[in-house]
């Protein structure tokens, strides 16, 4: 795996203009967070340059080809229609000349799912899934990673060889041995929660959450022209907000032993809100909830605290903060961009 800096063309189809503008800011994000040269036909075309001689010499010279998979693509794709069609056609003959190993196109789910927005010729490719805009950085920063060809996960260090001649080297008691440990682990975890330390974790970690909420609203406040805004009540609600677009957190443990039916929900508005001695109000025209999201307390093995979505997402603390500003920036970004001059 090398340090070099990489060269990634991307291919996409112009669904609208803000599927075309979603493209443009993911390519400036690859060239200015993580160094990444990029290949795109907003930055590259004008009138008089020729289209195919673009598409062909960006692909050779490309180390990875990212894929914006969206139903349209797939239409154009599979039709052969306009310049998604001629890169298809490009791209599907280097597929299939390339070595199996060789992972130079890399296919990114921005709409639907594999079925309506994968062409036939990618079937057979895991795709980078970029759909939900609430894990964007998260998610921009694994792609980072597979485009430098690092693991998005390390692998350990190789053990010792065993010696297969004794007994516990037999790979049955190993298994064994292995679903003890792993249940002992899973113990230890539900014995925490279901105690009076879970309950203590979940509230000293309701409190940094909303230290971590506070701190990067002044910090955000005191280097932007942005007017970020925090309150809370101290107790179980905590509300941020800017340019007329408010995030709100609600925490509730129902036991004074255990974690159980702890409930830790998150909504994004559009529009601003209070908090006010009886809980929150709407002061002026009521705003609308723009998403809801729960989640439930948990740990992982190695005691670190983690927030649950359905037992699918997983976010840690400091990423529930990221999440909630990155919906403000973006929501703002938004209004901004439509007074601007195109």
């Amino acid at each position: 795996m090398s340090n070099k800096r990489k060269i990634v063309f991307i291919s996409y189809s112009w669904d609208s203009q803000e599927h075309q503008e979603w493209v443009l800011n993911f390519a400036k994000n690859l060239m200015e967070k993580f160094g990444i040269e990029v290949i795109l036909d907003q930055f590259e075309l004008s009138a008089g340059k020729d289209l195919t001689h673009f598409m062909e010499s960006s692909i050779i010279k490309a180390d990875k080809v990212l894929i914006i998979l969206t139903p349209n693509y797939k239409i154009k794709a599979e039709e052969r229609k306009s310049g998604v069609g001629y890169e298809t056609s490009m791209i599907t003959q280097e597929i299939f000349e390339s070595p199996i190993s060789k992972v130079k196109f890399i296919p990114v789910l921005r709409e639907g799912n594999s079925n309506t927005s994968s062409p036939k010729f990618l079937k057979s490719k895991l795709y980078h899934e970029m759909s939900d805009d609430s894990l964007y950085l998260n998610k921009v920063y694994e792609l980072s990673k597979i485009i430098y060809d690092k693991p998005i996960i390390e692998k350990p260090e190789l053990g010792e060889i065993p010696d297969f001649s004794k007994k516990e080297y037999d790979p049955i008691i190993d298994i064994a041995n292995s679903i003890t440990s792993e249940e002992k682990l899973n113990n230890e975890i539900n014995f925490i929660l279901e105690s009076t330390e879970g309950v203590e974790l979940f509230r000293k970690e309701t409190q940094r959450l909303n230290q971590l909420l506070k701190e990067k609203t002044e910090l955000y406040k005191n280097n932007t022209q942005i007017q970020f805004t925090y309150e809370s009540n101290n107790r179980d609600s905590t509300i941020i907000h800017a340019n007329g677009y408010s995030v709100s957190f609600y925490w509730r443990n129902a036991y004074s032993n255990s974690t159980r039916d702890s409930v830790f929900t998150i909504r994004n508005w559009k529009g601003y809100i209070r908090i006010d001695n009886s809980g929150v109000f709407y002061p002026g025209q009521e705003p609308k909830t723009v998403r809801e999201t729960k989640y439930n307390f948990d740990l992982e093995y190695n005691k670190s605290i983690v927030w649950k979505q359905n037992n699918k997402n997983i976010l840690t603390t400091e990423e529930i903060v990221q999440t909630a500003f990155v919906y403000l920036i973006e929501e703002i970004k938004k209004e901004k961009e439509k007074q601007f001059r195109k």
